[in-house]
């Protein structure tokens, strides 16, 4: 659907990334008889289509350590929904990490790693627009689930490299201090960490950066920016009297993800991340199930 003029994108990201991914992308091309231009700019869709994403994420506090859950709300739901899978990666025979994405994904949007930290992404717009030379946001997550050593390493590698589009990444660990909101701009960071015990919720709007222009800026007629504050304020109303000495199993979870005031029409995943016991699940909505 792109413009063939765009293709050149393809290229210059290649260049960016130092190759680093460029086997895998021509690996990913012959499989699905595609060229590597094509499945490259399907790897930069965020930073292509931010306006057509949203997501709705939690990060819980639990008798058994943080739970990170989340909505991925992205277009074509329908599409993206029917070839979903938890991907998992490993590397001399030994396990590394799990990505919820799709056969042929080479960037990450909700990722899990073995050395206890997983992290989802969520979209945003911002007074800083986009950076030409920073690094393509999917490839980046792809990068530090990959590398990262442990919590405190990946949370660095998310607040300090110099990224493409703004961004909201909730990184959780293996203990519950271990939990916070990296809001991005490309070049900015903020940290947003939920007081002791509480849940930490991120929809789609900037919570402590840029509080000088109103947060977010208002644009009107974008999904996440029409939905996201009552998502917010419904999920505030479910882990209102949350205390962290409670159990969240996946039913709870996927009620509270399923509900109509949480929800989009371009919800397309409902994931759940633990990364002390490294459970990973993955369901389809049922709206999105094939008949």
């Amino acid at each position: 659907m792109l413009p063939p003029a765009l293709r050149i994108l393809a290229d210059l990201a290649r260049l960016r990334t130092w190759n680093r991914f460029h086997r895998e992308m021509v690996g990913v091309a012959k499989l699905a008889g595609a060229g590597w231009r094509d499945v490259m700019l399907a790897n930069l869709s965020y930073d292509l289509v931010i306006a057509s994403l949203g997501c709705s994420t939690i990060a819980l506090p639990t008798k058994d350590g943080p739970v990170l859950a989340r909505n991925m709300d992205w277009s074509p739901a329908d599409l993206l929904a029917q070839a979903s899978y938890l991907l998992r990666y490993h590397h001399n025979g030994e396990p590394r990490f799990v990505s919820a994405g799709w056969p042929g994904s080479v960037g990450v949007v909700t990722g899990m790693s073995r050395r206890g930290f997983a992290f989802a992404l969520n979209a945003v717009t911002g007074p800083e627009k986009t950076a030409k030379t920073g690094y393509p946001v999917l490839l980046h997550l792809r990068r530090v689930v990959a590398d990262a050593h442990n919590f405190d390493q990946a949370l660095a590698m998310l607040r300090d490299q110099r990224i493409t589009s703004p961004a909201l990444f909730t990184l959780v660990g293996t203990e519950n201090h271990q939990r916070v909101v990296i809001e991005r701009s490309p070049t900015r960071h903020a940290l947003r960490y939920a007081a002791d015990g509480e849940p930490l919720l991120t929809t789609n709007e900037y919570r402590v950066m840029f509080q000088e222009n109103n947060r977010t800026p208002k644009v009107p007629g974008t999904r996440f920016y029409d939905t996201t504050c009552y998502r917010y304020d419904a999920l505030c109303r479910f882990f209102q009297r949350w205390t962290p000495d409670q159990v969240a199993d996946d039913a709870k979870l996927l009620y509270i993800l399923s509900d109509a005031q949480v929800i989009q029409d371009i919800t397309a995943q409902h994931v759940i991340f633990r990364p002390r016991t490294q459970e990973a699940g993955l369901w389809v909505p049922r709206l999105r199930m094939l008949p």
